[in-house]
């Protein structure tokens, strides 16, 4: 019998010494490891603090080297830009004396925007005559609106003027710059209030004259006992309805002095209530416009529908006639659709069913151009301050007649809607010369995507429409305008070409920096009448303070110049970068400058600039002619660069212009390229493509 295997024998236990020096040893070894690891932190700190310091010592350098360069070239421009910003200032102050001479001989009964103690009291006035008069003379009520709306349409240009405004500059005329530049920076505030407070007084106004129109109604029933009146004043036409049959088969109500016919539901038909309708047409009939938080905007005027309730009737006793007076005499009660129960509170109540839609059929001024496609017809959601499309169905338009139909569950002002950026953003712009050589006027092409393109020339303090050429538009083409009125007028007939920076999100663009573009409007506008000008297909991956376009040098001149549409299409699609038809990228870098940068529209990715944020790319920046900032595109187009030995390299020599043509962009006109700055900036070409 084999012996048993011995048991395994146990490990010994370590002594308390023994564990003592194991955490001892461990705790040295992990001291040592933070010690090398706080020596190897303050080791790479020490390096990247002395790169630092070598980056902000270069950087230094640059910039001062940079801002050096930039104040001489400044220095030397001086004079030029102040001779042209006092051409400017005297042109524009005598355009106001004759603004203001011709509106004296037409006798304006409002007074001019810029007249503020004037304005305040017409305010004031006709609050008052609103609280204190109860005449139900038709033509004394809308003229008091056309009074109102004609201070609109100048309060609406003022706006316009003052954002758009393209001001250079101070010359050497310090008092005139100042009378020019008086617009105090909240005056935009100021003008917006105005158009508020004259939109209040004309619907208060309107509510006043209907409510005594209906305290009185009786007194307009004809022989079968029905109530019904109309009236057009102008760009205003107003009518009501007075429900005194409550036939259950009524179906539709006509109103032939407006042109518009109402599908009414029963509901309506039964209803104790009188229905008003409004339509206001013509520039500056939408109301919302600056307010609406979607991208929606009226086109074609505005058509307010209205239930009211009707006052206490009318009895007659012994040849007396006696009225009831009550808070309706004086004002209007809007009634909901659908119309609440008796007994329920019309705040409050929410019907559980979607309710009968009323037909509406109304017609469009004649200038309209219909671009949203399919048609959309919305209400204004006064509550979200927005054009609301939810419950209007069933939307066509007769082109024979220039009607539209539409079915709405919502009883509010409802109007043809289209997209303020339906024509953004550009899919591509340019600039060429039209006036030969010397001369002074300009073509700006927009490809919108339309049938035709835009095509806007401009010239000294005008500009004219020459495209699209639809029938919509005749009245606008070949006519000359100051440009903001042209825009305007385009806009009011659906042709929307002046986009704000709340529309960048809905046409997917990022705005640009408006100093950034405005300095860039105005630097180019300087090459307007030499130059072809050109989108850049890289302009919006460029940061929001850069702003990208192309240009090339017109220098056959006495071939009559390459500046025909498809000289301008064939120039900038071939892009070369040598000989007479080159094709050069400009950029602007903020408020500092313009500079030469290398991305053409061919290049395949966009050829970013060097930076700051590295030794190394500070370095860069003094290598290379691409980025470096010059004063103007006429110190930038001489071709004189600071970055040592390319002064007369084949790039340089490439991107200088000549000599004929930079002086004749510093003899071009300044009316001429302040009126082009300003119908630049007005497109916004920079923020939009």
């Amino acid at each position: 019998m084999p012996p048993k295997a011995g048991k395994t024998g146990k490990k010994k236990k370590k002594s308390k010494e023994e564990l003592e020096e194991e955490r001892r040893q461990a705790e040295e070894a992990a001291r040592l490891a933070e010690e090398e690891r706080l020596r190897a932190e303050e080791a790479e700190r020490q390096r990247l603090a002395e790169l630092e310091r070598q980056r902000l010592e270069l950087l230094g350098q640059f910039l001062a080297a940079e801002r050096a360069r930039l104040d001489a070239q400044l220095a030397e421009l001086d004079p030029l830009l102040r001779q042209f910003e006092h051409e400017r200032v005297r042109s524009r102050n005598e355009a106001l004396e004759a603004a203001e001479w011709e509106r004296f001989l037409r006798c304006v009964r409002v007074p001019a925007p810029r007249q503020r103690v004037e304005v305040t009291e017409f305010l004031l006035r006709m609050n008052e005559s609103v609280r204190d008069e109860d005449s139900r003379n038709i033509d004394e009520a809308f003229r008091a609106c056309e009074d109102c709306r004609t201070m609109i349409l100048e309060t609406r240009q003022a706006l316009l003027d003052a954002r758009y405004r393209v001001v250079g500059p101070a010359g050497p005329d310090e008092e005139a710059t100042r009378k020019v530049r008086a617009t105090p920076v909240d005056w935009t505030i100021e003008l917006e209030s105005d158009l508020r407070a004259l939109f209040n007084i004309i619907n208060a106004r309107i509510d006043r004259f209907t409510a005594t129109v209906l305290h009185h109604c009786d007194e307009y029933a004809n022989e079968r006992n029905e109530i019904q009146l109309g009236h057009v004043a102008g760009t205003f036409k107003w009518g009501v309805w007075v429900n005194t049959a409550k036939n259950p088969r009524l179906k539709v109500v006509e109103m032939p002095q407006l042109g518009v016919t109402l599908d009414i539901p029963k509901q309506i038909a039964l209803a104790n209530v009188a229905l008003r309708v409004q339509h206001r047409s013509g520039p500056a009939s939408d109301e919302f416009f600056w307010r609406c938080g979607n991208q929606w905007m009226a086109v074609g005027g505005v058509l307010v529908v209205d239930l009211l309730s009707l006052p206490p009737g009318a009895k007659k006793v012994r040849g007396w006639t006696l009225r009831q007076v009550t808070a309706l005499a004086s004002n209007v009660q809007r009634v909901p659709y659908p119309i609440p129960p008796a007994g329920a509170d019309p705040l409050t109540w929410q019907s559980e069913e979607e309710p009968p839609p009323m037909g509406v059929t109304a017609p469009l001024p004649p200038d309209v151009v219909l671009l949203q496609d399919p048609l959309q017809v919305a209400w204004w959601d006064e509550p979200h301050q927005i054009w609301n499309v939810d419950g209007i169905s069933n939307v066509a338009y007769d082109p024979a007649t220039n009607y539209v139909s539409f079915h709405t569950t919502h009883l509010a002002p409802l109007a043809l809607v289209m997209s303020r950026t339906r024509l953004l953003p550009y899919k591509r712009w340019n600039v060429r010369p039209t006036g030969g050589r010397n001369g002074n006027s300009a073509a700006v092409t927009l490809d919108c995507g339309l049938d035709e393109s835009v095509v806007i020339e401009v010239s000294i303090k005008t500009a004219t429409l020459s495209s699209p050429t639809w029938p919509q538009l005749q009245s606008l083409l070949g006519v000359a305008m100051p440009p903001l009125d042209l825009l305007q007028a385009l806009s009011d007939r659906g042709l929307h070409l002046l986009p704000e920076d709340r529309d960048a999100v809905a046409a997917g663009v990022t705005a640009k920096e408006r100093s950034t573009e405005e300095a860039m409007c105005k630097d180019l506008a300087l090459l307007g009448g030499v130059f072809l000008i050109a989108s850049s297909r890289w302009n919006q991956t460029a940061a929001p303070d850069e702003a990208l376009a192309r240009l090339s040098e017109v220098v056959d001149w006495e071939e009559g110049g390459r500046t025909l549409p498809q000289h301008v299409a064939r120039i900038f699609d071939k892009e070369k970068e040598d000989g007479e038809r080159r094709v050069l990228a400009v950029m602007r870098r903020g408020v500092k400058g313009v500079a030469f940068c290398d991305a053409l529209d061919k290049r395949e990715e966009y050829p970013r600039l060097p930076g700051t944020e590295s030794v190394e790319a500070v370095k860069a920046c003094g290598e290379t002619i691409f980025g470096e900032v010059h004063a103007s595109v006429l110190a930038l187009l001489r071709g004189q660069f600071a970055v040592p030995g390319n002064a007369e390299s084949p790039l340089a020599l490439r991107l200088a212009a000549s000599s004929e043509s930079l002086e004749l962009a510093r003899t071009t006109s300044p009316l001429f390229t302040a009126t082009l700055a300003q119908t630049m900036m007005a497109l916004r070409l920079f923020s939009f493509s």
